[in-house]
């Protein structure tokens, strides 16, 4: 993401320790398997442009997979003023 109240520098999520095909979340021809989901920065970003709590599912269908396990991102957690 780009903007001038991004929180930026930082990886989020767990960067592969390995670049290799050795690394088990790493298959040739050196597709990377994620760590979290599309939802985890789509949820604080649906936030920040003022979608309601109540409405987030709606926008995201496949967040409710996620609320349990804290991988959602907030808008704190992307903005320097959210």
């Amino acid at each position: 993401m780009m903007g001038g109240d991004i929180d930026g520098g930082k990886v989020l999520g767990t960067y592969p320790h390995n670049l290799t095909n050795d690394n088990e979340l790493i298959f040739s021809p050196g597709i990377v398997i994620p760590t979290l989901p599309w939802e985890s920065l789509w949820n604080g970003l649906a936030q920040w442009f003022g979608v309601k709590e109540e409405d987030l599912d709606e926008v995201l269908p496949n967040r409710w997979r996620f609320v349990n396990h804290h991988v959602l991102f907030q808008p704190s957690d992307l903005f320097k003023n959210p």
